[in-house]
Formats: C-alpha cells, sequence, structure tokens
C-alpha cells in the first residue's frame, strides 16, 4: 500500500480556551489512508512501532499479550506474553535495545520491561497507576521513555530507563484522559530538531499537537478524530512518516488505521508555516517512493554544500560540494526506507529539510 502526504499552507482555525480566551491554531489535515480491523484480539491499548525490524506491536489485556503486526496488513506475526495481573495501558519498544519492551500498569506502581522471553523487571513509575500511554524518545537520548499520566492538570513524564530520575512536562489545553501519545521529530528553519509530541484522548476524540521551546511544551494544532469512533486509543509513528492510530468503533470492534498528517516539517516558528516550500531548497514529493528529487534554486552562483544525514545525525551521502549556478539545479538521492535530513549550506545560511523515503 504506498502512502502519499500532500503539505498544504495551513488555515486558521479557533477554539476557546480554559481562562475563555480564543486561541489560533493551524489547521492540520488528517487522512487516513488504510484501516484494518483486528480480529485476532479481543481489544487494543497502546500501539507502538519497532523501527528496527520494521514491525507495529499493540497490547491486548484481553489476551494478556504484546501482539507483534505486520504494519502493511496487521497480521500476526508473533506474539509475547504480559506479566501475570498486569491490566494498564501503555507499551513501547526501545529503540536503544531492540526486543526490549516496556509497559504500565493501573495495578502497581512500577513499568515493566522484558526482552520478550517471558521474565519481566521492573523500574519505578513516577505517574503511580494512573500512567496511559508511553513511547520512548525521538529527541536527544534515545533511552528516555515518555509516559502520559490519566491525571489532571494533564502532564507526561520523561523517564530514565536505568532508574536514575525523571522530569514532568504539563501540557496546557488538554482536558480528558489522554490515551494515545507519541514523541516524534520536526525540521525547521530554526534549528532541528525541537521536540514535538501528538496525543489523543479515550472519549474526547481529538488530536493536539504540541511543539518544545525552552524546556516547555505548547499547542499549537487541535482537530477532530478523522473517524468517527467511541474510543480513541493508541498512537506510533514508522520511520516512513505513517501514523498508526488504534481505536474502538462505533460497532464495538478494535480497529487500527494508517494516517497521512502533516507534522514532520510543520513547525517553521512562531507562524507555524510549513519549512517544505523555504527559500532555495524543495522538494518533488515528500515522501518519495525509492529515490527523492530535490531542487536547489538560486539566484545568484553560491559555493554551498547539499549533504543527506539519517535521522540519528549520520552523514549518508555528498550531493554537491562548491560552486552552483544560478537557477534550479536538479538532484537525486536513493536509499533504504527511512527518514532522512537534506543540508543545504550557503554562506550565511543553513537550510535543512526532513523526507522520507518508502518501499
Amino acid at each position: 500500500m504506498s502512502t502519499i502526504l500532500v503539505f498544504t499552507i495551513f488555515l486558521l482555525q479557533n477554539t476557546v480556551s480554559t481562562d475563555g480566551s480564543i486561541q489560533y491554531f493551524p489547521d492540520i489535515p488528517i487522512s487516513v489512508v488504510g484501516t484494518w480491523q483486528i480480529t485476532y484480539a479481543s481489544d487494543i491499548q497502546d500501539i507502538s512501532f519497532n523501527w528496527n525490524s520494521n514491525t507495529l506491536i499493540f497490547r491486548s489485556n484481553g489476551e494478556g499479550k504484546i501482539f507483534l503486526a505486520d504494519p502493511y496488513s496487521c497480521d500476526s506475526i508473533g506474539e509475547i506474553d504480559l506479566p501475570p495481573a498486569s491490566d494498564g495501558f501503555g507499551v513501547a519498544i526501545s529503540p536503544s535495545y531492540p526486543g526490549e519492551y516496556y509497559i504500565n500498569t493501573n495495578t502497581s506502581a512500577a513499568i515493566f520491561h522484558s526482552d520478550g522471553s517471558g521474565s519481566w523487571s521492573e523500574l519505578s513509575n513516577p505517574a503511580g497507576t494512573q500512567g496511559t500511554g508511553l513511547d520512548f524518545n525521538a529527541i536527544g537520548s534515545w533511552d528516555v521513555l515518555l509516559e502520559a499520566s490519566s491525571t489532571t492538570p494533564c502532564q507526561f513524564y520523561a523517564i530514565e530507563t536505568d532508574g536514575s530520575g525523571h522530569n514532568s512536562y504539563s501540557l496546557p489545553g488538554v482536558n480528558g484522559e489522554i490515551s494515545g501519545f507519541m514523541g516524534h521529530e520536526v525540521a525547521t528553519q530554526d534549528g532541528y530538531p525541537p521536540g514535538a509530541l501528538i496525543l489523543t484522548t479515550r472519549l474526547g476524540h481529538e488530536f493536539f499537537f504540541f511543539h518544545e521551546s525552552g524546556g516547555s511544551y505548547t499547542l499549537y494544532g487541535q482537530e477532530p478524530c478523522p473517524l468517527p469512533v467511541s474510543e480513541s486509543l493508541g498512537l506510533t509513528w514508522s520511520p516512513d512518516g505513517d501514523v498508526y492510530w488504534s481505536y474502538k468503533g462505533l460497532d464495538q470492534k478494535y480497529y487500527i488505521s494508517k494516517l497521512a498528517i502533516p507534522i514532520f516539517g510543520a513547525i517553521a516558528g512562531e507562524n507555524n508555516a510549513s519549512v517544505f516550500n523555504a527559500n532555495a531548497l524543495s522538494l518533488t514529493e515528500n515522501p518519495s517512493a525509492g529515490s527523492a528529487v530535490l531542487t536547489v534554486d538560486l539566484p545568484i552562483p553560491e559555493l554551498i554544500s547539499l549533504e543527506i544525514y539519517d535521522i540519528s545525525g549520520r552523514l549518508v551521502e555528498v550531493l554537491h560540494r562548491g560552486e552552483l549556478g544560478s537557477g534550479e539545479s536538479i538532484f537525486s538521492f536513493s536509499g533504504s526506507p527511512g527518514i532522512y535530513i537534506i543540508v543545504l549550506s550557503q554562506p550565511h545560511l543553513e537550510e535543512r529539510l526532513r523526507f522520507a523515503l518508502t518501499r
């Protein structure tokens, strides 16, 4: 199944905040690309994505399992037993230690983790028994586990998995029990990368979009769920830039949908304008299938460098170093499926643009 993300100029919408003032947000289009009913599990709680094995995972309390699923069909390809009496919501998988699974519970103030062998270890949970969605940090240290709390005022915790401590962050503008929760990166004109979050509330049926600035999180978007649901549940994203969403439908059955949301690169400073049409650097398609075609448009000849980095910051390929003539110059890049960053360096100016390659 192919996915096309369409990046648009954001229109402004507004909502009334808790203090009665009107907040203006960019309109963030959410498109449903594919939907699968999950028939082999009686329920779906939180979901996550194993970037190392390209596997979707989700938690089912009814079966007492973590299910591993094919992200292209959502068919079951494996399962892991949850520890006994561990009813709860969150699930996440460590990107630093592939195959290390993390869950929270509402029966003990602990986070459990396991390599999938059936043996589980514990670490202290700052949310106690009130933890909901889990995800690993997409910014900085990959060993920091993020956990939303179901209590109000709404907040989340950044937890060191070695047990050394945690930090907490408020989530202003969110009312209701947080269920789905994912951190992600964005490329911006003002520096790369700031922290960003998408979360959803179980019964509020909305998506909330946050970005980090100066150690606090600001709400920059709010959208209704793209489908009518009785419960909105987990959120996660893949290296292709696809967002996966689990929910209980109006028919009381459980589903997973793949969504296209133009968030990866949708924050460019305070005006929230898209960076994908900025200045000299542009892409023909994002994501691109197999190879990406990019354009550098210079008003005068310049000495530039044009480089491709992967999501870890490793230099993958140098497309050009030296003088480049005025007008449009076309370049192409082919690589493995994943998230990449193009860096265009000119005298006194640098542009960065994030993109995804798919199969």
